[in-house]
């Protein structure tokens, strides 16, 4: 199921060198904050040292810390948007060197929240 959502994605968005924001095709699976944008948080910013407890970053514990970074409708506006797709860390890439990337289904699935609006609906469930 999750190659199937991540063919869409893919399809839903394309990122490469535009300057406008993309759209969402028809059909496009709902993307759910808690199933889907926090799990990917938590695994990969909300560690010892960074956005976890205890960091100096700003916590990404919860809802309302991670809609702090967010435009919703629009991912090229979003600050958290902008932070997993930069090049490099003088860019403010994260997670940052020596973690790894997001991968390009990650960031698909954040990007995808956001267009959608960026809501938070404890009754969404992940198509996942």
């Amino acid at each position: 199921m999750i190659f199937a959502l991540t063919g869409i994605i893919h399809l839903s968005l394309y990122f490469a060198s535009c300057q406008h924001e993309p759209e969402l095709m028809p059909g496009t699976p709902e993307v759910c904050f808690d199933n889907d944008v926090m799990l990917i948080i938590n695994s990969n910013c909300n560690i010892s040292g960074c956005h976890g407890s205890g960091g100096e970053a700003p916590s990404l514990n919860t809802y309302e810390d991670v809609s702090r970074f967010v435009t919703p409708g629009k991912p090229m506006e979003s600050e958290l948007h902008k932070v997993i797709t930069a090049h490099s860390n003088l860019m403010g890439l994260m997670p940052p060197e020596p973690n790894p990337s997001l991968t390009s289904s990650q960031i698909d699935i954040i990007s995808i929240w956001i267009l959608q609006g960026a809501v938070y609906d404890k009754t969404c469930v992940s198509s996942q």
